[in-house]
């Protein structure tokens, strides 16, 4: 097996930070989720978090940021990116 055969078969940390509300239900300031995948998207993580914390998506909507900004469901993520889940954002 060569050495890049075997970085793929290295699961990725991703470490999520949990603030507000988020923190509150899940009981963490922040999660450490792994994958099989070197890269995953922000519908990946929703589904992985939602199955780990069930009460959380049924609570509240919460979004997920990546490097400071809101994330779609296709944005990518990998485990050198800063990444958080936060409660939804009302203006006022």
């Amino acid at each position: 097996m060569t050495k890049e055969e075997n970085q793929e078969l290295i699961p990725s940390l991703v470490v999520v930070k949990l603030f507000a509300s988020c923190r509150e239900i899940v009981g963490k300031d922040k999660i450490t989720l792994k994958s099989t995948d070197k890269m995953i998207t922000a519908r990946d993580l929703r589904r992985m978090i939602s199955e780990l914390f069930p009460s959380l998506p049924t609570r509240i909507q919460f979004v997920i940021a990546v490097n400071h900004k809101i994330a779609n469901d296709s944005t990518t993520i990998s485990q050198v990116d800063e990444v958080a889940i936060l409660p939804p954002v009302s203006g006022g």
